[in-house]
Protein backbone atom coordinates (compact mmCIF):
# COMPACT_ATOMS: atom_id res chain seq x y z
CA UNK A 1 0.00 0.00 0.00
CA UNK A 2 1.19 3.55 -0.71
CA UNK A 3 1.05 6.23 1.96
CA UNK A 4 1.33 9.92 1.08
CA UNK A 5 2.67 12.34 3.68
CA UNK A 6 4.04 15.86 3.82
CA UNK A 7 7.58 15.05 5.02
CA UNK A 8 8.62 11.89 3.23
CA UNK A 9 6.60 11.84 0.02
CA UNK A 10 5.20 8.45 -0.91
CA UNK A 11 6.05 5.48 1.30
CA UNK A 12 5.46 1.83 0.46
CA UNK A 13 3.92 0.08 3.47
CA UNK A 14 2.89 -3.53 4.03
CA UNK A 15 -0.38 -4.02 5.93
CA UNK A 16 1.49 -5.91 8.67
CA UNK A 17 3.59 -2.78 9.40
CA UNK A 18 0.58 -0.65 10.37
CA UNK A 19 0.17 0.10 14.07
CA UNK A 20 -3.47 0.65 15.12
CA UNK A 21 -3.65 2.85 18.21
CA UNK A 22 -6.84 2.49 20.22
CA UNK A 23 -8.00 6.07 20.84
CA UNK A 24 -5.06 7.57 18.97
CA UNK A 25 -2.44 9.58 20.85
CA UNK A 26 -3.24 12.13 23.55
CA UNK A 27 -4.30 15.25 21.71
CA UNK A 28 -4.59 13.40 18.39
CA UNK A 29 -7.59 11.07 18.76
CA UNK A 30 -8.49 11.11 15.05
CA UNK A 31 -5.20 9.54 13.94
CA UNK A 32 -5.34 5.87 14.86
CA UNK A 33 -3.23 4.24 12.13
CA UNK A 34 0.53 4.79 12.11
CA UNK A 35 3.70 3.44 10.62
CA UNK A 36 7.05 3.58 12.36
CA UNK A 37 10.43 3.65 10.65
CA UNK A 38 14.01 4.61 11.61
CA UNK A 39 14.99 8.27 11.59
CA UNK A 40 18.36 7.28 10.16
CA UNK A 41 20.48 4.16 9.86
CA UNK A 42 21.80 3.03 13.28
CA UNK A 43 19.71 5.68 15.06
CA UNK A 44 17.86 5.31 18.36
CA UNK A 45 15.24 7.69 16.95
CA UNK A 46 12.24 6.68 14.85
CA UNK A 47 9.45 8.42 12.99
CA UNK A 48 5.85 7.64 13.92
CA UNK A 49 3.85 8.77 10.88
CA UNK A 50 0.05 9.04 10.82
CA UNK A 51 -1.56 7.30 7.86
CA UNK A 52 -4.80 9.29 8.11
CA UNK A 53 -3.33 12.75 8.53
CA UNK A 54 -0.20 13.20 6.36
CA UNK A 55 0.97 16.27 8.28
CA UNK A 56 1.19 14.42 11.61
CA UNK A 57 4.51 12.74 12.46
CA UNK A 58 6.34 12.34 15.74
CA UNK A 59 9.87 11.47 16.72
CA UNK A 60 9.88 8.51 19.11
CA UNK A 61 12.42 6.35 20.92
CA UNK A 62 12.59 3.03 22.64
CA UNK A 63 12.96 4.39 26.21
CA UNK A 64 14.97 1.35 27.29
CA UNK A 65 17.80 2.53 25.01
CA UNK A 66 18.18 5.51 27.36
CA UNK A 67 16.92 4.18 30.72
CA UNK A 68 18.04 0.57 31.20
CA UNK A 69 16.41 0.17 34.63
CA UNK A 70 13.01 1.47 33.51
CA UNK A 71 9.95 -0.66 34.32
CA UNK A 72 6.46 0.02 32.97
CA UNK A 73 3.45 -1.78 34.39
CA UNK A 74 0.63 -2.27 31.93
CA UNK A 75 -2.77 -2.60 33.59
CA UNK A 76 -4.94 -5.62 32.88
CA UNK A 77 -7.45 -3.31 31.17
CA UNK A 78 -4.81 -1.79 28.87
CA UNK A 79 -3.34 -5.23 28.10
CA UNK A 80 -6.79 -6.64 27.32
CA UNK A 81 -7.59 -3.70 25.01
CA UNK A 82 -4.70 -4.72 22.71
CA UNK A 83 -4.99 -8.50 23.37
CA UNK A 84 -1.61 -8.55 25.10
CA UNK A 85 -1.06 -11.77 27.02
CA UNK A 86 2.73 -12.01 27.45
CA UNK A 87 5.33 -9.38 28.37
CA UNK A 88 7.67 -10.56 25.63
CA UNK A 89 5.05 -9.63 23.01
CA UNK A 90 5.19 -5.92 23.78
CA UNK A 91 7.03 -3.06 22.14
CA UNK A 92 7.12 0.29 23.95
CA UNK A 93 8.08 3.69 22.63
CA UNK A 94 7.82 7.26 23.90
CA UNK A 95 7.37 10.57 22.11
CA UNK A 96 10.31 12.98 21.98
CA UNK A 97 10.32 16.78 22.11
CA UNK A 98 13.33 18.69 20.80
CA UNK A 99 13.35 22.38 21.76
CA UNK A 100 14.07 24.81 18.93
CA UNK A 101 17.84 25.24 18.60
CA UNK A 102 18.59 23.12 21.69
CA UNK A 103 18.84 19.45 20.75
CA UNK A 104 20.84 18.80 23.94
CA UNK A 105 17.65 19.60 25.88
CA UNK A 106 15.53 16.92 24.18
CA UNK A 107 13.01 15.22 26.40
CA UNK A 108 10.72 12.22 26.23
CA UNK A 109 7.28 11.54 27.66
CA UNK A 110 7.75 8.62 30.03
CA UNK A 111 4.33 9.34 31.57
CA UNK A 112 2.60 8.54 28.26
CA UNK A 113 4.35 5.55 26.67
CA UNK A 114 2.80 3.78 23.70
CA UNK A 115 2.45 0.05 24.21
CA UNK A 116 2.15 -2.16 21.10
CA UNK A 117 1.33 -5.86 20.87
CA UNK A 118 3.86 -7.05 18.27
CA UNK A 119 1.66 -10.00 17.28
CA UNK A 120 -1.38 -8.04 16.12
CA UNK A 121 0.12 -4.50 15.82
CA UNK A 122 -2.58 -3.14 18.16
CA UNK A 123 -1.40 -0.39 20.47
CA UNK A 124 -2.47 2.09 23.07
CA UNK A 125 -0.95 5.12 24.76
CA UNK A 126 -1.14 4.57 28.50
CA UNK A 127 -0.76 6.87 31.50
CA UNK A 128 2.03 6.13 33.99
CA UNK A 129 1.70 8.68 36.80
CA UNK A 130 5.00 7.89 38.51
CA UNK A 131 7.07 9.05 35.51
CA UNK A 132 7.69 12.48 34.04
CA UNK A 133 6.09 13.67 30.80
CA UNK A 134 9.24 15.77 30.24
CA UNK A 135 12.13 13.43 31.13
CA UNK A 136 15.52 14.57 29.84
CA UNK A 137 16.95 11.98 27.46
CA UNK A 138 20.57 12.89 28.09
CA UNK A 139 21.82 13.60 31.62
CA UNK A 140 23.57 16.98 32.03
CA UNK A 141 26.89 15.35 32.90
CA UNK A 142 26.88 13.40 29.62
CA UNK A 143 25.72 16.06 27.15
CA UNK A 144 29.18 17.15 25.99
CA UNK A 145 30.35 13.59 25.43
CA UNK A 146 27.17 12.40 23.74
CA UNK A 147 26.80 15.37 21.45
CA UNK A 148 30.30 15.03 20.08
CA UNK A 149 29.12 11.74 18.59
CA UNK A 150 25.53 12.48 17.56
CA UNK A 151 25.42 16.25 17.12
CA UNK A 152 25.42 16.11 13.33
CA UNK A 153 22.46 13.73 13.13
CA UNK A 154 20.32 15.26 15.89
CA UNK A 155 20.99 18.91 15.05
CA UNK A 156 19.40 18.33 11.65
CA UNK A 157 16.04 17.54 13.26
CA UNK A 158 13.95 20.63 12.65
CA UNK A 159 11.82 22.02 15.47
CA UNK A 160 8.58 21.56 13.53
CA UNK A 161 9.34 17.83 13.46
CA UNK A 162 8.86 17.52 17.19
CA UNK A 163 5.11 18.14 17.05
CA UNK A 164 2.36 17.64 14.57
CA UNK A 165 2.16 20.61 12.25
Amino acid sequence: MEVQNTRFGTLQVDDDEIISLDGGLMGFPMSTKYIMFPYAEDSSFFWLQSMEEPEIAFIVVNPFDFFSDLVFEVSDEDAASISLERGEDVEIFTLVTIPDGSPAEMRTNLAGPVVVNINNRQGRQILVKEFSPRQALIPDEMKNTVFRHIDKKVAKIKPQQQIAV
